[in-house]
């Protein structure tokens, strides 16, 4: 992400968060402000009969000394710089147009409207108000810094993600038989390994040795194993007893033959799932047709070569 986008948030949140407060703000104080002018102008109410006011009618002049005491006490009960009654008199008194922070109220009376003047002011920005704007652009900047990171973070995975599968795509696979545990795995996914027992083991890597030397090779199941695969695959069998896998006596690889390739498809399905292109490279051809028994069938790796398996603990 660049300066000016980081930038770009910061200004967006800061002014998000700052606009939010500040209408929640100003419509709370619209809201208090309101209240009290209802209690101010209740509790006028109540004293009117008792204020010496003047009245054009009876040719009163009433006591403007006494009227102006009792505003002044009114005030001192609301107690507020916010908001102050400023005149309490008839209509025909009140000089208009009023100053503009001040607003009028009247009231109705037998004698005629009662006019009061209040004087309200509206306070937008207090010192808590202020450590409130500040604590928005100290959580504006610390977002900004946080979605820059995982941005950069979030780039960084693709960027990895792209690279590790542009080299799986360059790099082939390579299926890994490691003797020291019986187990078959790939080069791409050396943490999934399949078990194999012995026999199917041995014959598998007979056969892929055998295959490998020997091109165009038919391996059909109506005839014994060749000689030649035979001996490479107790080869395999005696370097598990070197290895300490078994005591046993070599296997007959000639019989269950069919089985023992069941095996070792199997554990190449686990290995092999999420690359089934790989398959025809790897896996003994299954018959399809004519059963397992026909002629035509062979179940040697025609598309093996060498560099395509790797053995650990030859």
């Amino acid at each position: 992400m660049s300066k000016y986008k980081q930038l770009l948030v910061f200004i967006c949140l800061f002014l998000i968060l700052s606009s939010v407060f500040y209408i929640s703000v100003t419509q709370k104080s619209q809201q208090v402000v309101k209240q009290k002018i209802i209690q101010i102008e209740r509790q006028i109410a109540l004293d009117l009969p008792l204020l010496d006011l003047s009245n054009e009618l009876l040719k009163h002049s009433g006591n403007k000394d006494a009227v102006n005491s009792y505003i002044k006490i009114l005030n001192s009960y609301i107690n507020s710089d916010d908001l102050r009654v400023v005149t309490i008199a008839p209509k025909s008194e009140i000089v208009t147009p009023i100053k503009p922070n001040q607003i009028i109220r009247s009231l109705s009376t037998n004698s005629g409207f009662v006019l009061v003047v209040l004087s309200v002011k509206y306070t937008h920005f207090t010192l808590s108000h202020i450590i409130y704007y500040l604590m928005f652009f100290i959580l504006s900047v610390l977002v900004s810094f946080w979605v820059k990171f995982a941005f950069i973070k979030q780039s960084n995975k693709q960027f990895n993600n792209a690279q590790h599968q542009s080299i799986a795509e360059s790099t082939p696979l390579i299926l890994i038989v490691d003797l020291n545990d019986k187990t078959l795995s790939s080069s791409c996914n050396s943490e999934q390994k399949m078990c194999l027992a012995n026999k199917p083991l041995c014959f598998y890597l007979a056969l892929v040795e055998y295959c490998t030397n020997n091109d165009d090779v038919t391996l059909s199941h109506n005839k014994d194993v060749p000689e030649e695969l035979l001996e490479l695959a107790n080869k395999y069998f005696y370097r598990l007893i070197e290895l300490g896998h078994t005591v046993r006596k070599r296997p007959n690889f000639n019989n269950s033959l069919e089985k023992t390739l069941s095996e070792i498809r199997a554990a190449l399905d686990e290995i092999l799932s999420e690359y089934p292109e790989e398959k025809e490279l790897y896996y003994p051809p299954k018959a399809y047709g004519e059963g397992s028994r026909s002629r035509l069938h062979s179940y040697g790796l025609a598309n093996i070569k060498k560099g395509s398996i790797e053995i650990i603990g030859k």
